[in-house]
């Protein structure tokens, strides 16, 4: 029998990163597959130090970048638009990103960071 939780713990996206600190990096010209349910704990490992970042690539090849500031207490969100079209760029306390990681859409969209700036 599937149930929709069962439908959601089997959601895949393409995922990249870098972190500098551990010397560990998946390329973004060549994510990884990886279950929905484990970007969230990839990340709180990723997003300890200002110069580490991770992607999350949604079914419509947009990317989810994120990055911590460089007090290492906030994360900054990014939706970038392919083609060269821009981003939307928030500010995010840092256990608000992961809550946002550990919720996401088959495809991102700018209702994901209410209140953010659009960078041209």
């Amino acid at each position: 029998m599937s149930t929709v939780s069962g439908k959601q713990a089997q959601r895949v996206f393409r995922v990249f990163y870098r972190d500098y600190v551990n010397d560990v990096a998946i390329s973004s010209a060549a994510p990884e597959s990886l279950l929905a349910e484990r970007i969230a704990p990839l990340a709180e490992t990723v997003l300890q130090h200002a110069d580490n970042f991770l992607g999350v690539v949604d079914a419509n090849e947009l990317v989810m970048q994120l990055y911590l500031d460089d007090d290492e207490s906030s994360v900054f969100v990014e939706l970038l638009y392919p083609e060269g079209k821009g981003m939307l760029r928030r500010n995010m306390p840092w256990e608000q990103a992961v809550a946002l990681l550990r919720a996401l859409p088959e495809e991102f969209d700018e209702s994901l960071l209410p209140g953010a700036q659009y960078i041209s």
